[in-house]
């Protein structure tokens, strides 16, 4: 039996011709959701193959750390169930991803034979290795108990890791209405019609035709980040800079929208540095900074094994997103002298390789 990874244009054939009749509507994650995911480098639909023939699928939702997987639908192909190959695939998941975690719907419904069959899903899966947990969740208004399959004996330990599959997709204000991870004992399930998927950010190439917009953009981000209102030919010297070669300059767009910019750029080897990235004012607070970077991180992880930011140690906001999407390696240090002349207020003090230094702003 084996496990075949499928692309895009096969989980759309396979979601439409099997899953919209394995499952309920209001059950189906939907599939643009599946290949955003995917896009993103954090979903793997995977065929079931026995003998070369399809048999049964899994899919999974991975975390960015890769540390297990959520595994979101198991199912064996009509025809082929009631016999065994359910245990059989899990075998193989537990083998390939070391920890698996899982939800499946508590048995609380007014309808007993609803209960029933929920009582029999978790029993399949605590047969085959996993084991109900000490947290339970409640996700898009439908309760679930929560399952785990893997070497961690400390649930606290893994309900921050299950937790963080839903928190590096969605917003914080989404997290907050739709995902209730833990669910506190005695809280109330917040009522959602279904799964909800937000409006999220794409990003789309520069071209020639669009300069105007790309001005505009750049100068609002100096203005932003250093208060200097640029001229338009300053603006038209950065872009050229943006987009000559080893550089990668892209809108990020809402919909039709056009809402901020990202730069990526070379200082040798492949693109490997997020060297600009700024979102208009009054699309801030949303994620789309975080989204737009995650885009980024995307197309980077094809032919690096890092990607690199550099950001003002003043600029405490920058800091503390980048490090909230797993920023943690502290690389390069810049040094600075500052001349006679130049005024400043200092932000605050810190310690590198045993040695005081100031972080400075300019002046109000």
């Amino acid at each position: 039996m084996e496990l075949n990874l499928m692309n895009r244009e096969e989980l759309t054939a396979f979601y439409q011709g099997e899953m919209v009749v394995d499952f309920p509507h209001a059950e189906l994650k939907p599939l643009a959701a599946m290949l955003r995911l995917m896009d993103l480098g954090r979903y793997d639909p995977l065929l079931v193959t026995e003998r070369g023939e399809a048999v049964g699928y899994a899919m999974l939702w991975l975390p960015e750390s890769r540390a297990g997987a959520l595994l979101e639908y198991l199912g064996v192909l009509r025809g082929r169930r009631n016999g065994g190959l359910g245990a059989k695939i899990l075998e193989l998941l537990g083998a390939r991803y070391g920890q698996l975690f899982g939800e499946a719907e508590k048995p609380n419904s007014e309808d007993p034979s609803e209960n029933s069959l929920r009582r029999r899903r978790i029993a399949f899966y605590e047969r085959n290795g996993f084991r109900v947990l000490d947290y339970e969740c409640a996700l898009f208004g439908v309760h679930f108990n929560c399952l785990y399959r893997g070497p961690e004996t400390d649930d606290r330990k893994v309900e921050a890791l299950h937790r963080r599959v839903y928190a590096e997709y969605f917003s914080p204000a989404h997290m907050e209405r739709y995902i209730q991870l833990p669910l506190a004992p005695g809280e109330a399930v917040k009522p959602a019609p279904e799964w909800v998927e937000e409006a999220f950010p794409s990003l789309a190439g520069y071209d020639e035709s669009r300069e105007k917009d790309a001005v505009r953009l750049i100068q609002g981000f100096w203005l932003a980040h250093s208060r200097y209102h640029q001229t338009e030919e300053e603006a038209k010297a950065d872009l050229r800079a943006w987009t000559g070669a080893d550089h990668k300059l892209y809108f990020i767009t809402l919909g039709d929208i056009t809402v901020g910019l990202l730069h990526l750029g070379s200082r040798g080897g492949k693109i490997d540095w997020l060297e600009d990235l700024f979102v208009l004012p009054e699309y801030q607070g949303r994620g789309i900074g975080s989204q737009a970077v995650r885009l980024a991180e995307a197309m980077v992880r094809q032919y690096s094994q890092s990607m690199y930011i550099e950001a003002a140690a003043r600029n405490e906001r920058a800091v503390r997103l980048y490090r909230r999407l797993g920023y943690d390696c502290l690389n390069t240090v810049t040094i600075r002298k500052d001349f006679p002349g130049y005024d400043y207020d200092v932000v605050r003090e810190e310690r590198v390789c045993g040695e005081r230094f100031e972080i400075r702003k300019d002046k109000d």
